[in-house]
């Protein structure tokens, strides 16, 4: 491997060509444009038998920007990668996607991954889980598992990866997205974990992960914070030498976070865990080390050295890998911790008063609340306290049974699962919902999320991060008057829930309208709120919203609820949590103090 350090030759560039974005428009762009063919040598881009367009990897240099700049879609984008920065272990088709480098298994340590959506982090849980053979950089070639090995000699990798050729690895993988499971399995809980327990740990993970009342439910008719547990213990009670878990965190509140956290800690013992989670608290109590995915989404992925988690976290924040004198991001990720918010408010309000509603086992009281125009209001609590469900009754989903919500207002709700039921492209959905010719879109939303990248994609082939961007655009694409996100953050990667908290704010501020956001991110929610309302009382029996507070007065009244105290990180201003027991964790809580950041 060559030197990071070394010479102005370290970089290099590739084409990554979407070939369902390629038109004659884009292939006579590319023949006519490209510096290599202008100078005679035709080795530039090209057309194969197939009709498809094409260029060598080795042949691409910095002008052929000159091309991509010309074509108005994202066909074609030319990517500067790091030169001789590792192994290139896997390339998915001509110009496609390229990981480069692998995690290093590490038995009875749990190793994160921490990076952007796009840049390889499941395509490694895949090699790892032997789902998905490695094809050293040549998309035609089926290298055999001795030469695959024999490109990692003498690294952190090697021993595994020949475990995976003598075919004694055994693997247990919990997926990202967890609302597929109800496609997979349409039986109980307790026959979905007794079907797959094959250590007889399956009663302990129901203790430890709070499912014991669900055994007998439907997987079909579990939250999404229950599911996934039910995801996670699924995964924990299989015998397996590897376990591999995409996104525990997602729909659960913080104490599920860090119980979730605990629990992989304990129940992967002396096996090989690996981790990929966006939610950095969660990250930063499971994981023993840290990888950095970096590279750009779609085109290509490198993954660092390990470091250690509080050490990788914070590099990854900062945008800069340290040991390896690499620049991953223009810019760090800072956490800010008040967002600029308007000194006056207008004069117009919306209010709500006490609502109550019940279901069969479930009852819920809201307390009165008011939201002048240009606010936010954050809502936290633990799972099944009922937030979803006042969201739903503002939103006109649900009628209270006491207390009536005005029918004059215009609502837009973004719900909390994503169902990709359109058929058709991200384009085309957003011509039958939206005037995608006003500011609202053009300027906050287009940008701001990315969606030029997904506009010719098929909605039901989204990952759970696109799919979360197109929905919250969609959801402040309406016009509206009252905007219900319910959370936005599930996917997002961490500089995208950045991105997304700073267009809320412009925002709602500019058009000042109102918005509830359900949110387990405290930073995220601490950070585009104005005040807040915190749900208490008896998960799935009884819930309680609390009157709208100043959002810190809320965030340390929830903690306290869920006995959980947070520092403040004093490298980057993260928050982070405390380990239960220490003496900053008797200390604060001591002072009333839960949420120090």
């Amino acid at each position: 491997m060559g030197d990071p350090t070394t010479s102005a030759q370290q970089d290099k560039y590739v084409a990554v060509i979407d070939q369902e974005m390629v038109t004659d428009e884009v292939r006579d762009i590319a023949l006519k444009y490209d510096p290599l063919n202008q100078t005679g040598q035709d080795e530039g881009f090209h057309l194969t038998d197939d009709g498809e367009l094409h260029i060598n990897d080795e042949v691409v240099i910095e002008e052929h920007k000159i091309v991509a700049n010309k074509i108005p879609t994202d066909a074609i984008e030319i990517v500067q990668l790091p030169a001789e920065r590792g192994e290139l272990v896997h390339q998915f088709g001509d110009n496609g996607f390229r990981l480069y480098e692998l995690p290093g298994p590490s038995e009875g340590r749990v190793v994160g991954l921490l990076g952007p959506n796009g840049v390889g982090k499941s395509t490694a849980l895949g090699i790892l889980s032997r789902s998905l053979k490695p094809n050293l950089g040549d998309a035609a070639a089926d290298p055999g598992w001795d030469t695959i090995v024999r490109e990692f000699r003498g690294t952190a990798v090697q021993t595994y990866l020949e475990r995976l050729r003598d075919g004694t690895v055994r693997t247990a993988y919990k997926p990202q997205r967890i609302d597929r499971i109800h496609d997979q399995y349409d039986g109980t809980v307790g026959d979905l974990l007794g079907d797959r327990d094959e250590r007889g740990v399956g009663d302990a993970l129901l203790e430890r992960l709070d499912l014991t009342a669900l055994t007998d439910r439907r997987v079909d008719d579990v939250s999404g914070g229950e599911l996934q547990r039910v995801a996670v213990a699924a995964t924990l009670v299989a015998d397996a030498d590897t376990y591999l878990i995409d996104e525990p965190s997602s729909y659960l509140d913080v104490d599920q976070r860090l119980t979730v956290a605990q629990t992989i800690q304990e129940f992967t013992g002396d096996s090989v865990a690996l981790v990929v989670d966006h939610d950095l608290i969660t990250l930063d109590v499971v994981a023993d080390s840290v990888h950095v995915v970096y590279g750009e989404p779609a085109g290509f992925g490198v993954v660092s050295r390990p470091l250690s988690t509080r050490r990788g976290i914070n590099q990854f924040l900062d945008g800069y890998l340290r040991d390896e004198n690499v620049r991953i991001r223009e810019q760090a990720i800072d956490f800010l911790q008040d967002s600029t918010r308007p000194a006056d408010r207008g004069t117009d309000a919306f209010e709500f008063p006490t609502l109550k509603t019940s279901f069969e086992s479930f009852s819920l009281r809201v307390e009165p609340g008011t939201l002048r125009d240009g606010e936010v209001l954050g809502i936290l609590g633990r799972n099944g306290l009922g937030k979803t469900t006042f969201a739903k009754l503002l939103a006109g989903v649900l009628t209270p049974d006491e207390g009536e919500i005005g029918t004059d207002v215009r609502v837009s709700y973004k719900p909390q699962y994503l169902q990709p039921a359109f058929e058709g492209t991200v384009e085309e959905l957003f011509a039958s919902a939206l005037d995608v010719s006003s500011r609202t879109v053009e300027t906050d939303l287009r940008q701001s999320f990315d969606l030029d990248s997904l506009s010719e994609r098929t909605v039901a082939d989204l990952s759970g991060g696109e799919l979360q961007r197109v929905s919250i655009a969609l959801a402040l694409g309406r016009d509206a008057q009252l905007y219900l996100l319910d959370e936005p953050s599930a996917y997002l990667d961490a500089q995208q829930r950045t991105a997304f908290g700073a267009t809320l704010r412009q925002f709602v501020t500019r058009e000042n309208v109102y918005c509830f956001v359900i949110e387990h991110d405290l930073l995220l929610l601490d950070y585009v709120s104005d005040r807040a309302v915190v749900f208490e009382g008896d998960p799935g029996t009884r819930g309680i919203g609390r009157s709208p507070q100043p959002v810190h007065h809320g965030i340390n009244r929830f903690l306290q609820t869920v006995g959980v105290t947070f520092r403040k990180d004093p490298t980057t201003g993260r928050p982070r949590a405390n380990k239960p027991g220490s003496q900053k964790d008797r200390e604060q809580k001591s002072a009333n103090d839960y949420y120090v950041v």
